[in-house]
């Protein structure tokens, strides 16, 4: 990061160095403007006009009729921005006594028609040039720079007629030079030339490097930007000729007001992705703004394509007034003093505006034509070019310190982030040095994030930080110090909502005395924006080297003592080994769980379900089991609760369906076509095709579908109401029943169990295991099942376990009941026994059943 700061003085001074170069070439430039117009020995040089309006009339009636106004200068010359023809006449006094050639300097290679006759004696043409951009064969025809070469002859009256007639700017110095001055001018404006052009080829040449590297479009568009300000200038100054085929020269020149307005357009576009407003809050407006301003000046530039110069060059002229409007708008909603890049920002467009319009006002003859004024767009556009790559160098340098800043900051607090915290530990742990590490958590942080926006947010963390920095300035925390200019912090970000801090390795009453501080200072309320808020906070601390030896392990225990002590709002707790193995204990039997689901480590348990009407085994509902070969039998309470906490009971509740199929596939082989329960959670609904599984499943292990019933909690309805739906749907649609399970303990409503086409009622155990000795209980199941009779399902009951619950429940018309009155469950060898057993014993039963009822009757 040092390295990335000290480039900034770097960059000024190449900003400066710039400035006094261009400054320098400007000052040549004046001084070769200068040298051009001093007086020709043995020559004098009268001037005069006319202007056709008309753009008939014929050479033989100018020389013959016209009537000329003689002016002093040629600057004097009344130059206009229309389509009409000028008549120049140059008239030269030569005294001299041999041959003289010499040149008038045209210095406009935009003009469409230039026709030059030398003539001598007032009537003898002695030669003639016909130039201009309109063709091709008019095309090239003068030397560069544009020039009408002329040989004087002794003793005879010399003039030069020029014939002008153009839709663009007609300006012309006019300058008479001999050949020799014209030669050394001539190799001057070509340094010029080549020096522009390879400037802007290697700007454009390392922008595209950095575009290949870094992707960000705003150097893309730069070197579009570079390349169309080489064109333009190229093609106004004539130089073009050298690298542009004819037919691209030509239509450039004639469309070169066009040209600057794509060049303003693409200026546009380099302002909105340079400031870049992605993350702006005036994002929407931003870019609105910009698409419309875009459209605009295309819109222009399509005008200026189809309109001669004449007639939309003053429209390009006012509407630069509204785009530079949109820049300074844009910069106004960008400005920060610490993006020092926004300065030269800000430089880059002061000759870009001065350049541009220096251009339409020479265009439209508002200023007078020098050699400075013809170039100060070429200078406006490289010092703009020069001043752009600083800034974009400058913006990609504070861009880098920004990700560089962010590996070892954290965004919103700005405190050290783990990253550092992390090298702050090995470093002490590198030097033997004793230390606790205490992290520190918000409480409900989440939960109040969805009403913070986000200057809130940053208020709200900076006030905590803010609050903590002060209570951590005591002498046992340590600083914790960072490669950059920023002051060392006493607090450093774990995560949003999650801080740490250092202690040395002082005895626990003063760690307590500093975490006591800590706790005080933050607990109590907040004022955020405008509302107050009540700030709880927890804290975790471990100690190097007792609780760990690893950076990744100190904050891994401090985190979970936090956990651990997790009831308690507003205290701090140190980290416990004891908790720390049960924890331990916890994840291995995570993976053991997964193990087992995959290499069918698991038992399924039987629980009979008997019908009340007849006595007989109704089927039975299946139950997971899991013996752990080193911890013995674990609830089923746990290792299901387990597998929803780490994302495995899909696993978990597939297995159990495929082993149910395929012990009930053993039971119909032997005759025993019993109904099997199967009891589905929560996030089972949500296993992909659940319907159409099940059913291949049946139809794999031959299992009929109406033998089957698949148990949803009660709770289950309110979680997505609509998707369960459907699920029951597909699976009544296949013949597979769907029970209602744990009914009374959820929260559903009449609405959700008679809209869902379920075929079973089941009353959880709760209601059932007291029934004799409540009169509630049995108020409750009463109503329960004549409710399921007017729904047309049928009522299972479980937790039965005495017979005068079971006599309770065939009063009440109940269908099934369960429970340990009549089997505990029971691996599948014993279930298929008891199934046996009751089925020999089934006729006496009967014969039983109706001897009860009728006695009762």
């Amino acid at each position: 990061m040092h390295a990335l700061q000290s480039r900034q003085p770097l960059i000024w001074g190449a900003t400066l160095l710039a400035l006094l170069a261009l400054s320098t070439f400007g000052v040549w430039i004046a001084d070769l403007s200068e040298g051009t117009t001093e007086e020709q020995p043995l020559l004098d040089v009268n001037y005069s006009y006319f202007v056709d309006e008309t753009n008939e009339l014929s050479l033989d009636y100018v020389m013959a009729h016209a009537p000329f106004t003689s002016v002093s200068e040629p600057t004097h010359i009344p130059w206009k921005l229309a389509y009409q023809t000028y008549w120049i006449n140059i008239g030269f006094d030569y005294t001299g006594l041999t041959e003289r050639p010499i040149h008038v300097i045209t210095d406009n290679p935009s003009i469409d028609y230039l026709d030059a006759y030398h003539v001598l004696d007032g009537e003898q043409i002695r030669s003639r040039v016909k130039a201009g951009d309109i063709t091709p064969e008019r095309l090239n025809r003068l030397p560069l720079p544009s020039s009408v070469p002329v040989t004087l002859l002794p003793e005879h009256a010399n003039q030069l007629l020029i014939k002008v007639t153009s839709r663009d700017m007609a300006t012309m110095p006019l300058w008479v030079m001999d050949h020799g001055r014209y030669d050394h001018f001539a190799k001057s404006l070509h340094l010029v030339w080549g020096g522009f052009v390879s400037f802007a080829m290697l700007m454009a040449l390392y922008s595209a490097g950095v575009y290949v590297y870094s992707r960000q479009r705003v150097y893309l568009i730069y070197v579009f930007a570079t390349v169309l300000s080489a064109l333009v200038v190229s093609v106004n100054h004539g130089f073009s000729r050298y690298f542009v085929p004819d037919f691209v020269q030509i239509f450039i020149s004639n469309h070169l007001v066009a040209l600057t307005v794509c060049l303003l357009t693409v200026g546009l576009w380099f302002t909105y992705f340079f400031l870049d407003f992605t993350r702006s809050p005036i994002h929407q407006r931003a870019r609105s703004l910009f698409l419309i301003t875009t459209g605009g000046l295309l819109g222009l530039a399509l005008l200026s394509f189809i309109t001669p110069a004449y007639m939309s060059a003053s429209f390009v002229l006012i509407a630069q007034i509204p785009v530079y409007g949109v820049i300074i708008y844009y910069l106004w909603q960008q400005w920060q003093p610490s993006k020092y890049w926004l300065f030269l920002f800000i430089l880059c467009w002061i000759p870009a505006m001065a350049g541009g319009l220096t251009f339409y006002a020479l265009m439209l003859n508002y200023i007078e034509y020098t050699l400075l004024s013809s170039y100060v767009l070429m200078l406006a556009l490289a010092l703009t070019m020069i001043l752009f790559s600083l800034a974009l160098a400058e913006r990609f340098r504070f861009q880098r310190m920004q990700e560089m800043r962010a590996l070892t900051h954290d965004t919103l607090s700005c405190l050290p982030n783990n990253n550092v915290l992390h090298m702050v530990i090995s470093d002490l742990i590198s030097r033997n040095n004793n230390f606790n590490l205490c992290c520190l958590s918000i409480d409900n942080y989440n939960n109040l994030l969805p009403y913070l926006d986000e200057s809130a947010r940053d208020e709200y963390i900076n006030a905590i930080a803010t609050r903590m920095n002060d209570t951590l300035a005591v002498q046992p925390v340590q600083a914790i110090k960072t490669d950059s200019d920023m002051p060392s912090h006493r607090l450093g970000c774990l995560k949003e909502g999650v801080f740490a801090f250092l202690i040395e390795d002082v005895d626990r009453k003063t760690c307590d005395q500093v975490l006591t501080a800590v706790v005080d200072s933050l607990n109590g309320d907040l004022c955020v924006g405008s509302f107050v808020t009540q700030v709880n906070v927890r804290i975790g601390v471990c100690h190097y080297p007792t609780d760990g030896d690893h950076p990744g392990l100190l904050i891994s225990r401090a985190l979970n003592a936090i956990d651990q002590h997790r009831p308690f709002v507003g205290t701090y707790a140190h980290f416990n080994s004891h908790e720390q193995r049960h924890h331990q204990l916890h994840v291995s039997l995570v993976t053991d769980l997964r193990d087992a689901i995959e290499n069918d480590g698991l038992d399924l348990y039987h629980q009979p379900q008997i019908d009340l009407r007849t006595g007989s085994i109704h089927g039975s509902e299946v139950l997971a089991r899991w013996t752990h070969p080193e911890y013995g039998q674990i609830s089923p309470e746990v290792f299901v609760r387990m597998a929803e906490d780490v994302g495995i009971i899909n696993s978990l509740t597939l297995w159990v369906i495929k082993r149910a199929f395929q012990q009930q596939a053993q039971l119909i082989n032997r005759g025993h076509c019993r109904r099997l329960s199967v009891n589905i959670s929560a996030s089972d609904i949500y296993i992909p095709d659940l319907a159409n599984r099940v059913v291949e499943l049946a139809r794999e292990y031959h299992i009929p579908t109406n033998l089957i019933s698949l148990e949803l909690t009660e709770s289950i309805m309110v979680e997505d109401y609509n998707w369960l739906k459907q699920l029951i749907a597909d699976l009544s649609a296949n013949g597979i029943e769907v029970s209602i399970d744990d009914y009374g303990t959820g929260y559903s409503s009449l609405y959700f169990l008679s809209q869902l086409p379920f075929t079973e009622l089941k009353i959880d155990r709760s209601f059932v295991r007291d029934l004799p000795k409540s009169s509630r209980h049995q108020s409750i199941v009463r109503a329960t099942t004549d409710m399921a009779r007017s729904l047309g399902v049928m009522v299972v009951a479980e937790g039965v376990e005495s017979e005068e619950a079971e006599s309770l429940l065939r009063r009440y018309g109940v269908d099934v009941s369960q429970g340990y009155y009549y089997s505990r469950p029971l691996p599948f060898s014993q279930y298929q026994a008891y199934v046996e057993r009751m089925d020999s014993a089934q006729p006496s039963t009967v014969i039983r059943e109706r001897n009860r009822r009728s006695s009762s009757g």
